[in-house]
């Protein structure tokens, strides 16, 4: 056996943290606290490969990132789809210090 590692990252959201793995996108998991969500990426990620093992896939060559550039882009949506995302904004997010007076 030999060690490899895998970038993951956690999302924060109203129940805990989500996982996003960038290369294993069907893997999917969660946890209320960072150290859970690791731990249960880590798992996630044990399970899918012991399938991927035994159906001989190998693992893709870039699946630890040196660094990870996050950003965001801007889109156009009507008013209908936003209620959430505005709901969640207005409780979680802090005030931006150009809008702080």
């Amino acid at each position: 056996m030999a060690k490899q590692r895998f970038t993951v990252i956690l999302i924060p959201d109203t129940t805990g943290y989500q996982v996003v793995v960038p290369h294993y996108p069907e893997c999917t998991t969660s946890g209320d606290t960072p150290e859970e969500a690791f731990s249960n990426a880590k798992e996630a990620l044990e399970l899918m490969l012991e399938v991927d093992d035994a159906e001989r896939t190998p693992v893709p060559a870039n699946v630890r990132a040196s660094h990870v550039v996050v950003g965001d882009i801007e889109l156009d949506l009507p008013e209908h789809m936003l209620s959430e995302v505005l709901e969640y904004a207005s409780e979680y997010d802090p005030p931006s210090k150009a809008g702080a007076r």
